[in-house]
């Protein structure tokens, strides 16, 4: 099987999101906004389950088909949960919340772009689930989309020139999101340079984070997404994630469709002479 060494990959980058999010969110479980709790749960089920997925392909275990299968009924709450981020943010936003006022754009268009990679990456894991390097390929770059996000609070803690003490630095937001994005782009480049085009589906995600941070560290003041942001402020919260579930359970659909086997006409029976 493809990527011998991808559960220990899944294994750090559980361990990363613990330490980048204890302090804003595992510590003060009880104190955050729903929607930290909605986009938390699922994404945590979700490393879980390519974690259990990759561990059972390694060892040839049946049940790795049906944790695999499992991914189409959580996909929709993976989606639901970055658009219960995207709420929050708009309702910070609106509220003058001065993080929101200050990165709020930015993270906006972060939100929108990991969404649309989590998108095609699973359709494409989904449409090529025969294919074994592809598939695989595909679902573990899920989970590096997820990396960046605990990885900057961790630079933003422990790096200098990047530390956020307090309001004076919360310049520092941005930069430090983009700092967490190199070693992406290192691993990605490294994956590529030892299988070539069976890790074609890593270069996939890699446009995305490069198109992450082009633009949130060049569109931060971009007046049309703070009116959008300010527009999204006054959309109930239901509204919001309901329409991420629709978009994963759509993209389940698809996908599942998208990899099934073509029909194969059955020849009509001859005729008697």
């Amino acid at each position: 099987m493809p990527y011998r060494n991808a559960p220990w990959f899944i294994l750090a980058t559980i361990a990363v999101t613990v330490a980048g999010f204890w302090e804003s969110y595992f510590s003060i479980w009880g104190e955050v906004p729903w929607q930290f709790h909605g986009h938390g749960v699922a994404a945590s089920i979700w490393v879980l389950m390519v974690l259990a997925q990759s561990w059972t392909a390694h060892r040839g275990l049946p049940i790795h088909r049906a944790v695999g299968k499992s991914s189409l009924l959580l996909f929709p709450f993976l989606i639901a949960g970055l658009f219960a981020i995207i709420d929050v943010t708009a309702k910070k936003y609106v509220a003058g919340e001065p993080v929101a006022l200050l990165i709020g754009a930015s993270e906006l268009i972060g939100l929108s772009l990991a969404v649309a990679a989590y998108v095609l990456l699973y359709y494409r894991a989904l449409k090529y689930r025969r294919k074994v390097w592809v598939h695989a390929g595909y679902m573990l770059s899920t989970v590096l989309i997820l990396f960046e996000s605990p990885f900057s609070r961790i630079i933003g803690e422990f790096v200098p020139g990047l530390v956020i003490d307090g309001p004076e630095d919360f310049h520092l937001i941005i930069p430090s999101i983009l700092w967490a994005m190199v070693p992406e782009l290192v691993l990605i480049a490294g994956l590529w340079l030892v299988y070539r085009e069976k890790a074609n589906p890593f270069l996939v995600a890699g446009m995305f984070v490069v198109a992450q941070m082009l633009t949130m560290g060049l569109m931060q003041d971009n007046g049309l997404l703070r009116t959008l942001l300010a527009m999204l402020g006054t959309v109930p919260s239901e509204a919001i994630v309901l329409t991420g579930f629709a978009l994963g359970a759509a993209t389940s659909w698809a996908g599942w469709q998208a990899g099934k086997r073509p029909a194969v006409p059955i020849a009509p029976a001859a005729q008697p002479a």
